[in-house]
């Protein structure tokens, strides 16, 4: 038994956050049951599985053939919808929609059994690593247990679930506020070209296939200009029921390009034409290779694509607004009317009381089980916790804070499910390279990069984690994590690593010609090592952070004083280069690229009217020329390479002290079966599978 709560644990582990029941729910249930004897990530075999067909489904187990050679996905799969008798619902689904980056790979007899396994009412399936579907892999007996599980307990359908937020919404379209609130209704309102996993794996939502070289569907034409071909699945629909078609792309692009108050055009502004192929095929150009141009939108936008305006709503309203250059009444309705194509439509706002969502009946990946989501407005967050012990919040993503979902975890871990996901964003100390009264000028104590290396082994990052995220933080050697689309080059010893170690770190400052004086402070030339480093104000974790940087700090031999400013002024005063040093709290998209933040050309200055990221001022030739590669470049491997010459650089000139990256706290009531929790997909991306079972089994 020991061995098996081993296995499971691990298995749980890797399937955590993915679309069907946990294993964790599932797998003492099918055992129980005796379904099947070991429950592991080993293949199941014909003779296991019909031996588990006959305790579930008595009298079924004749469609199942016996022998000792594992049993494929497809097999599995299209076995199974025969076993539970839904091979005539399985035959009405004529081409492939399961969301996953391999469904060309389905054979066609098994493309009906593998999009019913995906369909919210059903969830006989899940992904494998990279969101795959893998077909002709054995399935294993962990992977078997879920399916038995659903199987015998199919997702039930009703309810009503409750969330909280602390503040009204901007709008309900993303096109023209940048809201978080936005955001988050839009990923449950809306739908798009992609999604990301829970390992930050992009895969295709509304299109079939994520376009690439390899597929066709991106073509580098004779004058090196690029055609990009994107195929919409068919039978969508908007809200109203209004099919959705390639012509709504192309409308919502003449929104983006025209002079209406988008929140991000810059990639719509790069396309020199959109090509309506048929209702489902849509071609966009471009005069060159861009990074990322495969998602087909702007940071952030891609998730929804060009698919939060119907044409045949909104088309009327835009013609009149741009031909008097009134933008007003169109923005407001579209912001506050929305019809998107997501698993929940708009049903209700009260302004200071509470947001309502309710189930789309014709989604294209089943109606959504649960009914209505209400969002209700509190705008106090220490309410909302209270509210949340008392049961009577269901479920949260970004509504309770680290501190706050641990105590939950503790007090109420009988009634709520509390996840840490893992994240993309960072903690990171930033030192200034040039000097805040003469940019112009090296700034005299950082612009040596030994000072630097020295400061991040003087760091006990391990104690910090500890003491301000409770041990739930990763130690971050470069800006990314493993769920960056680039996470392949994170892997090999290009990448220097600074360990907790202050005799290396007196050792770079000498070398430097730092040494201490009488009063144990560094010195040199006559200058004592002393900097301002400041914080955001009201951040606790960034108080608590800042003291413990001071303290170790402190023991070789620099003084640091601690300044608390609001996050406001510190946004207006960094690109200007006003600070020594910054304690900030760094985010970022899963794609986002190395030259929007690395690159001497994103040095905040006068001449780019203070627009650049580069907030410290790292200026490298040799990164400058990789990054300048790096904006021609599409093939993966070949980026991968550029990318770990970038951090090898990066690693060694240490533009920020990479810190900690501190997971996102989600937690939902442990009746929501199928809750997925995942950093950068929002609420929305599987919120569809979402089910109501309170029985115990």
């Amino acid at each position: 038994m020991k061995k098996f709560l081993t296995v499971l644990l691990v298995s749980f582990l890797a399937t955590l956050f993915f679309a069907q029941i946990s294993l964790q729910e599932a797998a003492p249930v099918v055992q129980k049951l005796g379904i099947l004897k070991a429950i592991d990530d080993t293949p199941l075999t014909w003779d296991e599985f019909h031996a588990a067909v006959a305790k579930a489904f008595p009298g079924k187990e004749g469609l199942v053939k016996k022998g000792s050679e594992p049993v494929l996905r497809k097999d599995f799969i299209v076995t199974l919808v025969k076993v539970l008798g839904l091979e005539k619902e399985a035959a009405k689904f004529t081409e492939i929609c399961t969301l996953a980056n391999d469904e060309d790979k389905v054979p066609p007899e098994a493309i009906g059994a593998f999009t019913l396994a995906f369909r919210s009412d059903r969830q006989l399936l899940d992904y494998r690593y990279g969101h795959l579907l893998e077909p002709f892999s054995p399935i294993t007996k962990a992977e078997a247990a879920r399916s038995f599980y659903q199987a015998l307990y199919p997702p039930k359908r009703g309810g009503t679930i409750v969330t909280a937020t602390i503040a009204n919404p901007k709008g309900f379209n993303t096109l023209f506020t940048s809201s978080g609130l936005t955001w988050t209704l839009c990923n449950i309102i809306g739908d798009g070209y992609t999604g990301t996993d829970d390992n930050g794996f992009y895969h295709p939502r509304m299109i079939k296939r994520i376009p690439s070289l390899e597929n066709g569907l991106i073509k580098i034409l004779p004058d090196g200009s690029v055609a990009i071909t994107f195929e919409l699945r068919k039978g969508m629909k908007w809200h109203d029921g209004h099919p959705v078609t390639a012509r709504d792309a192309k409308f919502q692009w003449e929104v983006m390009v025209s002079d209406a108050p988008i929140t991000t055009n810059y990639f719509e502004k790069m396309v020199q034409r959109v090509e309506v192929i048929d209702d489902h095929t849509f071609t966009i150009y471009l005069p060159h290779p861009v990074p990322g141009m495969e998602l087909g939108s702007s940071v952030y936008a891609y998730y929804y694509g060009w698919f939060q305006l119907p044409e045949h709503l909104f088309r009327e309203d835009f013609e009149k607004a741009k031909a008097s250059g009134n933008w007003d009444e169109f923005v407001q309705k579209v912001t506050f009317n929305p019809i998107m194509t997501g698993p929940y439509k708009f049903k209700e706002y009260v302004e200071g009381q509470y947001i309502a969502l309710e189930a789309f009946d014709e989604y294209y990946m089943g109606r959504p089980n649960i009914d209505q989501i209400i969002f209700k407005i509190i705008p106090d967050s220490d309410v909302i916790f209270a509210s949340t012990l008392k049961g009577e919040i269901d479920f949260g993503r970004y509504t309770l804070d680290l501190k706050q979902s641990l105590q939950l975890q503790k007090e109420r871990g009988d009634i709520f499910n509390v996840y840490f996901t893992p994240n993309v964003a960072l903690w990171t100390l930033d030192l200034n390279f040039r000097d805040p009264n003469d940019l112009s000028k090296p700034h005299p104590l950082f612009s040596d990069v030994r000072v630097r290396q020295a400061m991040l082994h003087a760091l006990d990052r391990v104690q910090i984690n500890q003491v301000v995220f409770f041990g739930l933080g990763q130690i971050m050697d470069t800006w990314i994590t493993e769920i960056h689309i680039m996470r392949d080059a994170l892997k090999g010893d290009h990448i220097k690593k600074y360990p907790y170690d202050t005799k290396k770190a007196e050792q770079l400052l000498a070398e430097a010609g730092w040494k201490k004086n009488k009063q144990g402070l560094l010195e040199k030339d006559g200058k004592v090592f002393e900097f301002t480093l400041i914080y955001g104000a009201g951040s606790s974790q960034a108080e608590l952070m800042a003291q413990l940087i001071q303290g170790m700090l402190k023991k070789i031999g620099m003084n640091v004083k601690l300044e608390a400013k609001p996050a406001l002024v510190i946004w207006e005063e960094a690109p200007m280069g006003k600070f020594d040093a910054w304690l900030t709290g760094w985010g970022y998209g899963v794609s986002d690229e190395a030259l929007n933040y690395w690159g001497t050309d994103m040095i905040p200055s006068e001449e780019n009217n203070w627009g650049g990221t580069n907030y410290t001022g790292w200026s490298n030739p040799e990164n400058d020329k990789i990054l300048e590669q790096m904006a021609k470049e599409v093939a993966y491997e070949k980026r991968v390479e550029l990318y770990k010459k970038h951090f090898a650089l990066w690693t060694n000139d240490l533009p920020v002290l990479p810190l900690i990256s501190d997971p996102t706290p989600h937690f939902a009531k442990k009746y929501i079966k199928s809750f997925n929790s995942t950093y950068d997909s929002g609420l929305g991306w599987i919120i569809y599978n979402w089910y109501i079972d309170t029985e115990v089994r």
